[in-house]
């Protein structure tokens, strides 16, 4: 019964969210109109008053584009497809998701690849699967560790491959649970694995590709996935 009463409680918050977003655009917009209309006089501004409104202006982009971020990811999927950059797509997740790297005092590494193909898949179905491997790994990470995000693409045959992963340095998993965790409902909360596993497989075999990990007990844990562009 907590279980379900747990689920309930975080689909009202997805619900509570949405709705708490659109309004907090609403004062948004006012700031950002009169923050317009000191720019239109800046004219007249002494200089450390305009530095002062150009960087709320900076900050207001920052918070929109978080905002339209959050919407995006919150309304009802669809199988529309996209064409995609996942190192973009990328930057949008860690920027939902930086706070709680914050809070728990990990530092997030990029090593993303330069001219990697663009994808033709699901925007919002890859971005879910990325923010719930990149939330795993933090949960699986110890305070001051970090967390390695990497892509790159390679051709082999006749066919081009493009990988995205998420390393952690975290507790690992035990032998015995590596054919279980991406089964079913299968979830050790102990070692920060498995939350959302499940939904990310499913996800991840809708865009026809592939998901795999590797993992060193007390040494941490690799998720990759997979795509396959057929020449």
């Amino acid at each position: 019964m907590h279980d379900y009463v747990q689920e309930n409680k975080l689909l009202l918050l997805g619900k509570l969210t949405a709705g708490l977003v659109h309004e907090i655009r609403n004062p948004l917009s006012a700031i950002k109109l009169n923050l317009d209309y000191m720019i239109m006089a800046q004219d007249d501004l002494p200089n450390d008053i305009k530095e002062i409104v150009n960087e709320s202006l900076d900050a207001f982009e920052q918070v929109n584009f978080l905002i339209e971020d959050v919407l995006d990811f919150t309304r009802k999927p669809t199988d529309k497809v996209h064409q995609v950059s996942i190192n973009v797509l990328t930057q949008r997740c860690l920027k939902i998701i930086s706070t709680t790297a914050r809070n728990k005092g990990v530092i997030i590494e990029q090593e993303m690849g330069e001219n990697i193909p663009l994808l033709n898949v699901n925007k919002h179905k890859l971005m879910q699967i990325f923010l719930n491997l990149i939330n795993n790994a933090l949960d699986a990470s110890q305070e001051k560790s970090k967390v390695i995000i990497r892509s790159y693409s390679q051709y082999l045959g006749n066919s081009d491959f493009i990988v995205w992963q998420v390393q952690d340095y975290g507790a690992g998993i035990k032998a015995e649970d590596k054919e279980k965790i991406l089964n079913g409902f299968y979830t050790t909360k102990s070692q920060g694995h498995g939350i959302g596993l499940s939904v990310c497989k499913m996800l991840v075999d809708q865009l026809k590709a592939e998901m795999f990990f590797e993992s060193e007990l007390g040494k941490g844990t690799t998720f990759s996935v997979k795509f396959t562009l057929n020449k």
